[in-house]
């Protein structure tokens, strides 16, 4: 009897880290599912208010994809500081706008992390917010004035594309 104790002890030493990893895996793969869909209906909405906008080059999208990830952001600092240094491409031809949003999606399973991630660089991501962002979030308690309030993680770069009609351009070929 004391044999099949010890036993048990050990079958469960070599089976932990694998239910470990993968319950941990399975959260990461909802998580990302989550922010992809919420990333996607961001940039769509970036391509439709800067094609709806007087200069569609300079339209700023950071307050989009905050928006987008919002209820995400009360949970965690490290996905404030991957919303944040989300990048954005937008240029028109005239006719339509196109627009590329690059956004690092953070990993959690270490494993995963080490074999995939990349260190992602918060300090340059103060410089990119808006005033008026930066004055909604510390309204909604998440306030952002030091790089050191930004939590380092590691990502992986996931790339969005959108497109949408000038409206400004409506009306110039008639």
């Amino acid at each position: 009897m004391r044999k099949s104790k010890g036993q048990s002890a050990v079958e469960f030493v070599l089976i932990a880290p694998v239910l470990f990893i993968l319950f941990f895996g399975i959260i990461q793969l909802f998580y990302i599912a989550y922010v992809l869909l919420a990333v996607q209906r961001a940039t769509h909405a970036i391509a439709q208010q800067a094609a709806a906008s007087d200069n569609p080059d300079s339209f700023l999208p950071q307050f989009q994809i905050i928006e987008a990830l919002l209820p995400l952001e009360q949970l965690s600092s490290a996905t404030l500081s991957c919303a944040l240094s989300s990048k954005c491409d937008i240029h028109s031809d005239g006719t339509t706008v196109f627009v590329t949003v690059s956004y690092p999606m953070p990993l959690w399973v270490p494993i995963i992390k080490n074999l995939m991630g990349q260190n992602l660089d918060t300090s340059s991501a103060l410089g990119l917010v808006p005033p008026t962002l930066t004055s909604v979030l510390q309204a909604v308690g998440l306030g952002i004035s030091t790089p050191n309030t930004l939590a380092p993680t590691k990502v992986i770069w996931v790339n969005f594309e959108a497109k949408a009609l000038d409206e400004n351009s409506i009306g110039a070929e008639t």
